[in-house]
């Protein structure tokens, strides 16, 4: 029998493409916010009711960090309450949830990742906070649950799909504007090819229930990231567009050690390899 997959923020970035490449081989059933308040606990409950889903794909977030900071109560509403609905209704009708969280759980920790799953996370934003305190909840309320820690995900625009801020769509934009980039040296973070994440994604179904840390290992800053990818375009005559800046005040390394998934046979390709991959698969190069 088909397996049967409810998922909220059906209209993310994630989410479209999940359902584009998913949609023939589950019945999926995608909520945006506009089909599912998931801060009204009833709401959530008679959604999962009806659908009976096998398992539940909670992306549903306000996710932009300044947001977040200045209206926290929303914030806490939505990420945190609308989180513990759904597991609530998840228990409730027996689904599995898959929940999905952020390396940003990080962004405080004094050290350098990369980080594994043992180590304490120090979140030093709203949106940090939310999401390590909606970890925390899930995991008691339901004991079915993947807690899945993403690095930043990036992709190109594709049709009926959403787009994001990600490194490559960044960078195209500034040369279609002429535009310089203003990149840092001393940031470092994960970078996920959204595809590679997606076709992996059913595995998860089959591994120990718990927290995972999910994407690609970057050895790359900002700064170098930006100059590759103008490299696999041809445009290194742009290089000098790139402008190196520092003005955090220390190295940001939100990293994470993916290890754990990877011995249970989910495995991403280093992100520089990655962003060539893409680059290709849209004949950019």
């Amino acid at each position: 029998m088909t397996k049967k997959i409810l998922i909220t923020g059906a209209r993310g970035f994630f989410g479209t493409r999940f359902i584009n490449r998913y949609k023939t081989e589950f019945n999926i059933l995608g909520l945006g916010s506009d089909q599912l308040n998931i801060t009204d606990n009833d709401s959530v409950a008679k959604a999962l009711a009806k659908f009976k889903p096998d398992y539940v794909i909670h992306a549903a977030a306000i996710a932009t960090t300044d947001f977040c900071n200045q209206h926290p109560d929303l914030a806490y509403k939505v990420n945190v309450q609308g989180a513990v609905n759904v597991a609530n209704a998840c228990k409730a009708h027996d689904s599995k949830l898959v929940f999905i969280s952020t390396e940003q759980v990080f962004n405080g920790n004094p050290e350098a990742g990369p980080y594994s799953e043992t180590d304490q996370p120090i979140p030093d934003t709203v949106y940090g906070h939310n999401k390590l305190e909606a970890e925390q909840k899930l995991l008691a309320i339901h004991e079915e649950t993947w807690v899945l820690r993403f690095t930043w995900l990036f992709g190109l625009p594709e049709r009926h799909t959403s787009i994001n801020p990600n490194v490559i769509w960044n960078a195209l934009q500034a040369l279609l504007n002429g535009q310089v980039m203003k990149e840092r040296s001393n940031e470092f973070r994960g970078l996920t090819y959204i595809h590679e994440l997606i076709e992996q994604f059913p595995r998860i179904f089959n591994i120990p229930y718990g927290i995972y840390h999910t994407g690609a290992h970057n050895s790359a800053s900002r700064y170098e990231i930006a100059q590759h990818i103008l490299t696999e375009l041809g445009q290194k005559a742009r290089l000098p567009d790139i402008l190196e800046v520092n003005d955090a005040p220390k190295t940001r390394d939100v990293r994470l050690n993916t290890t754990k998934l990877a011995h249970h046979g989910l495995q991403f390709t280093e992100s520089k390899n990655a962003i060539s991959q893409c680059l290709k698969e849209f004949q950019f190069r």
